[in-house]
């Protein structure tokens, strides 16, 4: 199938959505105002999520947009859609509670539109290996995420997000990030493959403007965002007009496969990662030892070590990026949660003779400051929280005991969610001395830290702090060698699991049988009970009739 829709929403969805009322806020259009004059709903609708149903088909090229036209929906969203719930008031709005856009209503539109892009790919088989893949794909892809990875942490002060819809984005993420590891592993390399449009476009890579478009945004703490052409942000892109001079087509693989290994920690208790970073290795070895890859492989083994201090000291760090940062954000409650719990069994530990704890007191500021707690308020909450006794300024160990609070009802943890972390995240934000970049230049990858890309002959563009590429034999056999090492701890790990699930299994065998004896022997005491009371029953009535023939 190749799509030949032309627009950002083919003409019969927007007649049908126009005739049913249902073009939503942030489509209507404002021509001379928030819009240019000329500007109709051609210009701002966009094909909305749509399921194939028995009714309806989606494989029509007429519905179908190419890729160049996808592109150019990412670059619409990012530019006119993306900041307006930070771009003050918006009159389409002025019949809602809030005349400025909600930012969940904002985050619900592109959520929605971004999910009929990848679609869109897919109905034209972008697939990878056995079908099409080409740098365009790749590049809405890597956008998307970012995206989603972004909303994971800036979002997390709306209740609602964390509640209801936190979930649901990182199942987006990960969808997002498995087509992505398609298109890497295409057997032909065709993810760098740039290919030329029918029509010439006025625009790069989807961009029309270096800049959002309408007010200068504002952040939700008032801080100004950083909106310029001449910023320095924009010279930082992956995407845009230096994306199309990089070898890579604006791609970044690395930062990608980083950012997966970083998604994916907790699958089947880690062996995933383990499995991946393995077959990386073999396969990949400049990706494998690229700075992305091997800090988001030092993160997992600083979780799989249940080392907090070096978690922390990573997230904290200004060579991490910014969406590391914020997928690292998943892990910082379990985190917490496991340094308090080790800090209070090893500081509140007594001497075996005099009985006097260890390191009886700790300053509540040193806390915030290993943690990353925005403030010590927040800290004593946690520790509160966890039934660690806090005086003053100071933790005490000696009067603390680590406990999870569990829900009467529910009978269930209650979990402590992180605030958002404003001093240690949203500040890697900043680009120089121009302040915060928009949601713009993030999504194109004016964040996204050094070694993000390749270079055409696959060695790193960017010179790695942790590591070199591969370059010689000895650096080729070590890779095999730590390739296999993963592979063994994999297979490890595969035993040790199956092992526990028939332990796991029998255990559960023998329980269901010690519950149906326990059953059996219930209600052989329950007839014999009965039996008995039949027989006193019977008993009392015999001699209430010997007793009536006497009389």
């Amino acid at each position: 199938l190749i799509g030949t829709c032309k627009n950002m929403c083919p003409d019969e969805e927007l007649l049908r959505r126009e005739r049913e009322g249902d073009i939503q806020l942030l489509e209507i259009t404002d021509p001379g105002g928030l819009h240019p004059e000329h500007w109709t709903l051609r210009d701002t609708a966009v094909k909305r999520f749509r399921r194939s149903a028995a009714d309806f088909k989606l494989d029509i090229p007429e519905l179908v947009r190419p890729p160049e036209v996808l592109e150019r929906v990412c670059g619409y969203l990012e530019e006119w859609v993306m900041e307006r719930d930070r771009q003050g008031p918006d009159y389409r709005f002025a019949q809602q509670p809030s005349i400025v856009p909600p930012p969940l209503d904002v985050y619900q539109f592109i959520w929605d539109r971004t999910r009929m892009i990848r679609k869109d790919f897919i109905l034209q088989n972008y697939i990878g290996n056995g079908g099409k893949c080409d740098a365009r794909a790749v590049r809405c892809h890597e956008r998307i995420a970012r995206w989603h990875a972004m909303c994971e942490h800036q979002l997390s002060h709306i209740p609602d997000f964390v509640q209801h819809q936190s979930q649901q984005n990182i199942a987006e993420l990960g969808q997002t990030m498995k087509t992505l590891n398609l298109y890497y592993d295409d057997a032909l390399g065709r993810s760098t493959l740039e290919v030329a449009s029918e029509e010439k476009l006025d625009h790069n890579q989807g961009c029309s403007s270096d800049i959002v478009m309408g007010k200068s945004p504002i952040d939700f703490d008032g801080s100004a965002l950083s909106n310029d052409t001449d910023g320095d942000d924009v010279s930082k892109r992956l995407i845009g007009k230096h994306g199309m001079k990089s070898p890579t087509r604006g791609t970044a693989e690395p930062e990608m496969r980083g950012l997966y290994i970083l998604l994916t920690m907790n699958n089947e208790g880690g062996m995933e990662v383990l499995k991946y970073s393995g077959r990386l290795c073999v396969q990949r070895p400049d990706v494998f030892y690229s700075r992305p890859v091997q800090l988001a492989l030092s993160v997992f083994q600083s979780k799989k070590e249940h080392n907090y201090a070096r978690f922390f000291k990573i997230l904290r760090s200004p060579a991490t990026p910014y969406l590391y940062a914020c997928i690292m954000f998943k892990y910082v409650e379990h985190m917490r949660k496991d340094a308090l719990m080790i800090m209070s069994k090893t500081y509140g530990a007594k001497h075996k003779t005099t009985g006097e704890p260890f390191f009886d007191s700790y300053p509540l500021e040193n806390l915030v400051e290993l943690l990353c707690y925005e403030n010590e308020e927040e800290a004593r909450e946690a520790c509160l929280h966890y039934g660690i006794t806090v005086q003053d300024d100071q933790v005490l160990w000696r009067h603390s005991k680590f406990c999870e609070p569990h829900d009467p009802v529910k009978n269930t943890i209650i979990q402590l969610k992180p605030r958002k972390m404003i001093r240690t995240i949203e500040c890697k934000l900043r680009v120089g001395n121009d302040g915060f970049v928009t949601r713009l230049s993030v999504c194109r990858g004016a964040v996204s830290g050094e070694g993000a890309t390749l270079s055409k002959s696959g060695d790193l563009q960017s010179p790695s702090l942790l590591t070199a590429p591969i370059t010689s034999d000895a650096d080729r056999k070590m890779a095999k060698d730590a390739a296999e090492q993963a592979r063994q701890e994999a297979v490890e790990m595969e035993k040790a699991r199956q092992k526990q699930k028939a332990e796991n299994l029998l255990a559960e065998k023998e329980r269901f049988e010690q519950m149906e004896k326990e059953k059996l022997k219930a209600k052989q005491l329950e007839a014999e009970r009965k039996r008995k009371a039949m027989l006193e029953e019977k008993h009392r009535a015999e001699e209430e009739r010997i007793k009536r023939e006497r009389q």
